[in-house]
């Protein structure tokens, strides 16, 4: 190991009290995801396929509103307007393809789903894998998601597991649901384990050393690794 030199020590010192207290403030706080790390919207990935119910609204022609199932070969019947292929596209590209086919603007249609029938959950934070949207394939337990994408990185911080669940209808604030994975995986509580529901999006928190450690310059990391395992273990609030 390359020797560090005495001028290193302040700044090392500095680093490892400013672990311990977030340590505690880790233990006193499971705060929900700042807005920076969430850097996808669940609802803007959200692709369409069969056999989802969508609602068309014509702002210029409500008469000609309607429902439509997207069928098996990923067209909507749209009545007079015929059959449009919409599978695969966003709620936006919707709405532009039917658009183009009635010659009307983008922002005078609107599309919306009724029921989510193919469904997606994104995944954010410190899970195995990049953030990313996972196919929904029915009502699993947040555990059971996370075992099925391949669970969650070293990195992470159980006690600080969210589920933000938007609501259908604008105006109205996303839940924040926290998961206890250290009681639902060690005291087999699972009440917290709750069942996912399309567009949510779980978030996994990371633990405060394996933060600090991202921003410590290489020739220390060796001496930080080394001083973190003379600190106590600190266990999550239960």
């Amino acid at each position: 190991m390359r020797r560090v030199r005495p001028c290193c020590w302040p700044f090392l010192g500095a680093v490892l009290l400013l672990s311990g207290c977030l340590s505690r403030q880790h233990r006193d706080h499971a705060l929900p995801p700042p807005a920076r790390e969430r850097p996808l919207n669940a609802a803007d990935y959200y692709t369409l396929a069969c056999p989802d119910l969508i609602e068309v609204i014509f702002l210029d022609w409500p008469e000609s509103s309607r429902t439509a199932r997207i069928a098996a070969d990923g067209t909507a019947d749209l009545g007079k307007l015929g059959r449009i292929r919409v599978e695969g596209d966003t709620l936006a590209e919707a709405a532009r393809r039917i658009a183009d086919r009635t010659e009307l603007a983008p922002r005078r249609v609107r599309v919306q789903v009724v029921e989510y029938n193919s469904r997606q959950v994104l995944v954010n934070g410190q899970v195995n894998g990049e953030p990313r949207i996972v196919d929904y394939r029915g009502p699993e337990t947040v555990v059971e998601l996370l075992r099925r994408i391949g669970g969650i990185a070293p990195g992470a911080a159980p006690a600080e597991v969210h589920v933000l669940r938007a609501p259908l209808s604008e105006g109205i604030p996303a839940e924040v649901l926290p998961v206890d994975l250290v009681a639902i995986l060690e005291q087999k509580d699972d009440r917290s384990n709750i069942r996912v529901q399309p567009l949510d999006e779980i978030y996994v928190g990371e633990l405060p050393r394996s933060r600090i450690s991202k921003v410590i310059p290489p020739v220390l990391k060796p001496l930080y690794n080394t001083l973190l395992g003379l600190l106590p273990d600190r266990k999550p609030d239960k």
